[in-house]
């Protein structure tokens, strides 16, 4: 999806990203999915998230909160000695969908934030 496609800006955000145990970041954030990067001797850990195109993800914020969601794998690129995996935020754990429009509206501006409609990713109860 090219940036005149998305629905949602994205604006450039490393942000500290765990999916599998395995530490990675963010290259970019929206609310309605982000952008992470992962070294190449770590890809065959995501073998049968790839597969099933779906990753659970914790994100925690510069206030040390932390944000669950799991993913739906939009796209994997070889950049470099590493690859950027594309995310869409499908849905969150506890308030997790709350917590980063809050931070996306203080941290990046309301620009960011999308238009009401009625396929907003939902939270989960634990």
């Amino acid at each position: 999806m090219t940036p005149e496609n998305r629905r949602v800006q994205r604006f450039a955000k490393r942000l500290a990203v765990v999916v599998r145990d395995i530490d990675l970041y963010s290259i970019n954030l929206s609310a309605s999915g982000m952008q992470i990067a992962v070294p190449a001797m770590e890809m065959f850990e995501f073998t049968a998230d790839l597969d099933a195109r779906l990753m659970n993800a914790t994100i925690t914020l510069p206030d040390h909160q932390r944000i669950t969601a799991t993913c739906q794998v939009a796209y994997v690129s070889q950049y470099g000695d590493g690859y950027l995996i594309g995310m869409h935020f499908k849905n969150f754990l506890d308030d997790g969908l709350n917590q980063l429009l809050r931070f996306i509206e203080y941290d990046a501006g309301p620009q960011y934030l999308p238009a009401p409609r009625r396929n907003q990713p939902a939270s989960l109860s634990s």
